[in-house]
C-alpha cells in the first residue's frame, strides 16, 4: 500500500465533525471484551506503562503519549 492510499484509509475512519483523540480511537477499535478488560485495569491502578505494554502484546498500536495524554485530559476529548 502507498503512504497517500494509507492516508486516505485512515481519513476514512476519522468520523465527520469528531474531535481527534489517538486514545479513544484505539480503544473504539477494541472488542466490546477487551474495552471491558482495559477499563478494569484501569480502575484497579494500573499504570500507564503497564497498559501500554499489554496492548503492546496484543499487537494493538498505541502510545505512551496518547494515553498519558488522554488521562490527564490534554487530549481533544470533549472537556466535561
Amino acid at each position: 500500500m502507498s503512504l497517500s492510499d494509507r492516508l486516505k484509509e485512515l481519513n476514512r475512519t476519522k468520523k465527520p465533525n469528531s474531535i481527534y483523540c489517538a486514545y479513544i480511537v484505539m480503544y473504539e477499535s477494541l472488542s466490546p471484551t477487551d474495552q471491558k478488560a482495559l477499563d478494569e485495569a484501569w480502575a484497579q491502578g494500573h499504570s500507564n506503562h503497564t497498559i501500554l505494554s499489554a496492548l503492546r502484546a496484543e499487537g494493538i498500536k498505541t502510545s505512551n503519549e496518547s494515553i498519558r495524554a488522554h488521562r490527564k485530559r490534554f487530549c481533544k476529548c470533549p472537556k466535561d
